[in-house]
């Protein structure tokens, strides 16, 4: 595509150009648009046989390309505006996806934190039933009897 490799549109250019350029012709008084642009006679149509002036042809002509020039942008504008909505639209929908994802993410710390909580609270108990049954081994702990060595078997 032109636009990926050149900075500037072709068709801004010329249309600048000519918006700009034909308002420049007017400064001189021998030059008119009309000497370069080819003659066609036209009978049918007689509201072109007008006697008009070669400024106010030319004043007509700029006009005319100022007024299209303008539309071109006006419609490369709109198109931006749809793309700039769109762009809008998308960034709104991904806001929501992360809040929703952030949202579910907090749930999911939450639990985990509820899960940590529990199992410290059965480690707690456990510890506690240990030492339990250490202290209750160490008062029921009884000494196996004592089997002595008869003399006979010296």
């Amino acid at each position: 595509m032109l636009t990926d490799r050149f900075k500037y549109d072709p068709t801004v250019i010329v249309g600048a150009t000519l918006v700009f350029g034909l308002p420049l012709t007017l400064l001189f008084p021998s030059f008119s648009v009309w000497d370069v642009v080819p003659k066609v006679r036209v009978e049918r149509l007689h509201f072109i046989e007008q006697d008009l002036t070669w400024s106010q042809s030319n004043t007509t002509l700029v006009t005319i390309l100022a007024l299209f020039f303008c539309l071109f942008l006006e419609m490369r504008k709109r198109k931006l505006d749809a793309m700039v909505d769109k762009v809008l639209m998308l960034s709104q929908a991904a806001d929501a996806t992360m809040e929703v994802e952030q949202s579910r993410q907090a749930a999911a710390v939450r639990v985990c934190l509820q899960l940590l909580d529990a199992s410290t609270e059965h480690y707690e108990n456990l510890v506690v039933l240990r030492d339990e049954l250490r202290k209750r081994d160490k008062l029921n702990f009884q000494a196996p009897p004592v089997i002595e060595l008869s003399s006979s078997v010296m």
